[in-house]
């Protein structure tokens, strides 16, 4: 079968009409088929999908896509408003009739990475509908992903497989999208399972919508590296996201989860997310194995200055996961850490004009093998000389309040209240420090007990020695695990 029409009332062109459909503009074209907008009495915002280059197998695969979207009548799947299968093709065409919907990118550009996932927590659903029937797409792409009535739905079955379809892919033939095509469908597609390829696919796509990064990448996904979802989306936690992404794309397919479970993980990782308290606690969890991947030690310390400022760092690196204890009372988020113009001293950064700076004796992490929410990291400042900056002691001498004019260059802080000095307003550089001469730090997570207990913000860890301290949060750990297990 291979034939061209060439009579003039089936040209593609704009005020043509088709089975009664007028065309009225491009959609988009495919391998197998144009998409025009098109009108007819009482149907408007529809489109109309025209087969082309017509020979044997796109006009089998035409009529599978037609198939299924006639029949399968599952939320989440394009329908067929009307459609046209020729007995003869010498003087008729193949097409059919669907809602026009908006494409996928446009449609999520200004989602948020959670509400990108909810929408794929519903294609997932509509997914795992299918392979309970036995039917596969096995095109899963940005491409063929449309957003119909408020929800993203699966378009363009053309390669669709299900039990009663006759073989049309010619063996050893790879079926399916460039930059989501499972690693088997490469391969051979025809004796491929499409259930599992669906999945892997199905996890390229959400990784191209949420980074938007079209070209997606090669082979498994992996966290550890420049693909990991955290370099593109600072503001949610994403191991359990990582894991499923891996797992979904696994050259193993027997690794990888069903449709039905990736939907159920991707819907627990977005209520994870919005649940703070939860997300924060498991982080700090996470944090904790990152430092100490093969089990975090009761006690250890770090002394070298590089090592402290890099460890505080990946304390830090998670938004809103620490909260840091001042030894002069009160809190605050630490954001970064880093090396500052005085020798030997550190920059505890918490906000862009504000920050604490140090000598730091000593970093250590304490554990004490219950919920790790009760572990903790300490902070000893190095005694250090005041800076002889008049007024700038607190009442305890424990800190110095100061306006840095240059790095390492101390002024008055009034002079930052007023913005000027010696006559003329502060530079760019300036910003306010404090200073601290002696005393301790202490972090934890920030939806720790300790954290929500509004009392310890009166600076105990600073009137107890480091031993005490432990012993203290020791004590406090063991009664609430134990009030958690009874």
């Amino acid at each position: 079968m291979s034939t061209k029409l060439r009579n003039k009332k089936y040209k593609r062109e704009k005020g043509n009409v088709i089975g009664g459909w007028k065309l009225i503009e491009p959609l988009g074209e495919g391998g197998n088929g144009d998409v025009w907008e098109a009108s007819k009495d009482g149907f408007s915002n529809s489109a109309i999908k025209i087969l082309k280059n017509i020979d044997e197998t796109n006009y089998k695969r035409f009529v599978a896509e037609i198939h299924i979207l006639s029949s399968v009548k599952i939320a989440g799947v394009i329908d067929i408003i009307e459609s046209n299968i020729p007995t003869s093709l010498q003087n008729d065409l193949p097409w059919f009739v669907m809602p026009k919907a908006v494409g996928i990118y446009e449609s999520t550009n200004k989602m948020s990475t959670i509400q990108v996932a909810e929408q794929f927590v519903l294609l997932a659903e509509t997914l795992a509908e299918l392979h309970e029937r036995e039917i596969s797409h096995r095109d899963i792409k940005p491409e063929n992903i449309l957003c119909y009535s408020n929800r993203l739905c699966f378009s363009d079955f053309g390669l669709v497989k299900y039990p009663s379809k006759e073989k049309i892919t010619p063996q050893k033939r790879d079926v399916g999208a460039k930059f989501t095509m499972a690693p088997e469908m490469r391969r051979e597609a025809e004796k491929a399972n499409g259930l599992f390829a669906d999945v892997y696919s199905l996890a390229k796509t959400l990784w191209i919508i949420i980074t938007k990064q079209e070209k997606g990448f090669d082979g498994q996904y992996n966290p550890n590296s420049i693909i990991a979802i955290k370099n593109y989306c600072q503001d949610v936690y994403t191991t359990s996201l990582d894991n499923l992404l891996s797992e979904s794309t696994d050259n193993d397919i027997h690794l990888r989860p069903s449709a039905k479970q990736f939907a159920k993980r991707l819907r627990e990782w977005i209520q994870l997310n919005k649940d703070f308290h939860s997300r924060n606690l498991l982080e700090w969890l996470e944090l904790q194995k990152v430092i100490f991947p093969l089990g975090a030690p009761c006690r250890t310390e770090w002394t070298d200055t590089d090592a402290i400022i890099a460890i505080l760092n990946e304390v830090s690196r998670v938004k809103s996961l620490n909260h840091m204890f001042y030894p002069t009372g009160g809190g605050n988020t630490l954001r970064s850490v880093s090396k500052a113009e005085e020798s030997g001293m550190i920059v505890l950064h918490v906000y862009e004009k504000i920050a604490e700076i140090l000598k730091p004796k000593k970093l250590s992490f304490e554990s004490f093998g219950l919920d790790p929410q009760w572990n903790y990291f300490r902070l000893e400042v190095e005694s250090t000389e005041a800076t002889g900056v008049e007024n700038s002691l607190n009442r305890e001498k424990i800190s110095e309040t100061l306006c840095e004019i240059s790095p390492g260059n101390y002024i008055d802080y009034n002079n930052w209240e007023y913005n000027e000095y010696q006559g003329k307003e502060l530079p760019e550089s300036a910003r306010v420090i404090t200073r601290f001469l002696e005393g301790a730090f202490v972090f934890f997570g920030t939806r720790s007990i300790y954290n929500r207990t509004s009392g310890t913000y009166d600076a105990r860890h600073n009137k107890m020695t480091e031993k005490q301290f432990r012993n203290y949060i020791a004590t406090n750990a063991k009664s609430h695990y134990e009030a958690d297990v009874t």
